[in-house]
């Protein structure tokens, strides 16, 4: 069974992101080793960190570490930037690679991977469709022999899978929290030939919007059908009655002979920055979009490009986001963005939401 099926058995399982990660982190032990993984969530709007899940390390024992790694990726002054790996489209970058041999040649050699012996690092961005939901940062250390190009060919391969469960996970804790979300996801009980045996208000209200006379729609069906032979990760996408997209996520249930299948449906969205930054900083709707291109690395052609707009008055609503958040670079931006506003939700524990920031701290956009 490859990596990707494991994952897709994964999903079906169920548990919040830490059961999850945990599960995952025996997964890809099993198919690429490492030594220490750290294994994070991301808000896509900003590509900034919400969660990270550390293995092969002590309880407690890293905060310095992300501390140091984090400024040098907020610099952007580092080799295989997460940023960089994300813009430049490589998504996986091995250091050894990299620096042909030579991981003294990393910004990050001497206060982070010499302490820990490393020997090679592999960062992955998790990618699906446009959507980055996380990161994997793996270490091979002490005796260990670099990463292989087979073993980034198995990543490489599952790297969206990973990013899908990711999202799934979020999704299934935002069911949980419906006041967190505008218009939140509903839920579907069906058999697995998809005959519904209950459904919650919410998820009535989102079948009415793609049929209004009662009728099942028929890709319910094909779901049940693909999560009954134990895809935890089926999923389909189709026009609502008012033209927007619904799109349904599909999961056996544990247990069960044959197993019930969990239907998510839910409404498609774009991933913007939070209300809450925005109101942090009284950002006006374009220098919204403007504060979350340059946390993504972003360049200034980049996002004029994106918005639709010259260079030159993308540069202007850089100033002016910049003004507000009282800094003079880049950088500063950055780091300032997640010091102030995702580090502390991060040190509580905040649940990460399935359209970007996190669950318990929304503000409808």
């Amino acid at each position: 069974m490859d990596l990707c099926e494991r994952v897709r058995e994964l999903a079906a399982e169920g548990g919040d992101l830490t059961a999850m990660r945990a599960r995952l982190d025996r997964v890809l032990r099993a198919s690429v080793p490492y030594d220490i993984a750290a294994i994070s969530t991301v808000d896509p709007a900003t590509l900034l960190w919400t969660s990270c899940f550390l293995s092969g390390q002590p309880a407690g024992d890293g905060r310095d570490r992300e501390n140091v790694l984090y400024e040098l990726e907020f610099t952007g002054a580092d080799l295989n930037g997460y940023r960089d790996l994300a813009n430049d489209g490589r998504l996986v970058g091995r250091l050894h690679q990299t620096t042909g041999g030579d991981l003294t040649r990393a910004k990050r050699w001497e206060p982070l991977l010499s302490r820990l012996s490393c020997v090679d690092e592999m960062r992955v961005i998790l990618r699906s469709g446009a959507m980055t939901w996380g990161t994997l940062t793996l270490y091979r250390t002490g005796g260990s022999r670099p990463f292989s190009d087979r073993d980034e060919a198995t990543v490489r391969a599952a790297l969206t899978a990973i990013a899908d469960l990711f999202r799934l996970t979020m999704l299934r804790a935002a069911l949980a929290s419906p006041g967190g979300v505008e218009r939140p996801p509903g839920l579907l009980l069906v058999t697995a030939r998809g005959e519904i045996e209950s459904v919650t208000d919410d998820g009535r209200a989102w079948l009415a919007a793609l049929d209004d006379r009662g009728r099942l729609p028929s890709v319910v069906r094909s779901i049940a059908v693909a999560a009954a032979t134990g895809n935890g990760l089926a999923r389909a996408a189709l026009p609502a009655r008012d033209h927007h997209w619904v799109v349904l996520h599909g999961s056996p249930m544990p247990g069960g002979d044959p197993p019930a299948i969990a239907i998510i449906i839910e409404g498609a969205r774009p991933v913007v920055v939070s209300e809450v930054i925005a109101g942090a900083y009284g950002l006006t709707p374009r220098e919204r979009e403007v504060i979350g291109l340059a946390a993504q690395g972003r360049s200034t052609r980049q996002m004029a490009t994106v918005l639709g707009i010259s260079p030159f008055t993308a540069q202007d609503h850089l100033k002016a986001v910049f003004t507000k958040t009282g800094v003079r670079t880049r950088a500063e931006l950055v780091a300032t963005l997640y010091v102030q506003q995702y580090e502390p939700r991060r040190a509580s524990a905040s649940q990460p939401s399935p359209y970007g920031w996190y669950l318990d701290d929304q503000i409808p956009a």
